[in-house]
């Protein structure tokens, strides 16, 4: 069953906060990278990115003047704070929560990847 929880900041969950499958791989970290493969090939739909250029929005804040692994750790920044704030709300730690925190996390690691992504594209050229 596939939950989706709207937040003020990130909107509809775009993993459906996916539970291992009941046959698991016996590979917890293959698992998470998986679904956040799933989850940047899905975002990447969102912001109009063609299949032979996965990191045109991501290098487009050039055009703003700012390097895009730049922007990608002020976007991990953000979440971590959001993810703060999650962790010390006055709230029991509920799976709603638990959801939030997860989501934020994925969010963090796609941040990474992308930044990561950038750079290696820099080297490239």
């Amino acid at each position: 069953m596939k939950t989706h929880i709207t937040t003020r900041a990130s909107g509809p969950s775009t993993d459906g906060f996916k539970r291992p499958p009941a046959k698991s791989s016996g590979d917890p970290y293959l698992e998470v990278c998986e679904a956040l493969h799933t989850l940047l090939t899905r975002k990447r739909g969102y912001y109009g990115c063609e299949d032979e250029s996965p990191l045109q929005n991501a290098i487009g804040v050039k055009e703003q003047g700012i390097e895009p692994w730049v922007y990608q750790l002020a976007r991990i920044g953000e979440k971590l704070r959001r993810c703060g704030g999650l962790q010390r709300a006055l709230v029991p730690m509920s799976g709603e929560r638990l959801q939030m925190i997860r989501e934020t996390l994925m969010d963090i690691a796609g941040h990474a990847v992308v930044a990561i992504a950038v750079l290696d594209e820099e080297a490239r050229k």
